[in-house]
């Protein structure tokens, strides 16, 4: 079994080309796994001072929401163009990967004493109450999944989500394991999540929006920098301004 990843920099984003890309991972992607990181509920995860059940309701939340990716990256796979067989492929392949990740955070959400297993076999409004925020994340992916353009859903999903993931979430798995009991096997969502894959999912989906948004297409390139500044800040900062609330 690998080991958790202790530490993730944020520079495993790709260089882009295009200036409004350039834009966006400069001044909203990196800014925001900066906030993340800096966050002092994170903090206070990576030293053991967050209570354990709200560590575990944090997680819990998250997979209520995880839990529809799978089906969120098929959809996009579906979406995009027929004739670009290896974005598809690609695509494709990440949908197969998703598949297991909902169990593996139920994994973690049970180590922690949380209703893991109660959300993956559902239903979703009988087996688990979501934070407000939360339910209002995941009609906001979904939105943007299943009733924007593709290349909005790109935007807001593979780029929005897995660009920030690895820098935020991957931090949290040496925590888990040295002050919130878990085994190397119970974290590892936390290992998979810092990791190279997931990283290069994110710049999969930089590269996507690089080669389908036209340099002249000034609508389309702040519609998908508002799409991933929106989840990419949902994710990587506002679910712990949601624990702070609590």
């Amino acid at each position: 079994m690998a080991s958790v990843i202790e530490n993730v920099p944020t520079d495993y984003l790709i260089a882009v080309n295009s200036d409004w890309l350039q834009h966006m991972k400069r001044d909203v992607l990196e800014p925001i796994a900066a906030r993340g990181l800096a966050h002092p509920v994170l903090a206070d995860i990576c030293s053991g001072r967050l209570p354990r059940e709200k560590f575990a309701r944090m997680m819990a939340n998250l997979q209520w929401v995880i839990t529809g990716f799978p089906e969120y990256v098929a959809a996009l796979a579906a979406g995009c163009p027929k004739n670009d067989h290896v974005v598809k492929a690609a695509l494709l392949e990440n949908a197969y990967i998703e598949r297991d990740h909902p169990f593996l955070l139920g994994q973690v959400v049970n180590a922690l004493g949380g209703p893991g297993d109660a959300i993956l076999e559902g239903p979703d409004w009988v087996s688990f109450e979501p934070d407000p925020y939360i339910h209002m994340l995941r009609i906001v992916i979904e939105g943007y999944v299943f009733h924007r353009p593709w290349v909005e859903g790109m935007a807001a999903t593979a780029v929005g989500v897995e660009t920030v993931t690895p820098a935020v979430f991957g931090s949290l798995g040496k925590a888990a394991i040295q002050h919130y009991g878990l085994s190397e096997e119970d974290a590892e969502w936390f290992r998979i999540h810092g990791g190279e894959v997931e990283m290069e999912h994110g710049n999969d989906g930089l590269r996507v929006l690089d080669k389908y948004v036209r340099a002249d297409d000034i609508n389309t390139q702040r519609a998908c920098t508002a799409g991933a500044r929106l989840v990419s800040e949902a994710i990587g900062v506002g679910i712990f301004d949601m624990v702070a609330r609590w």
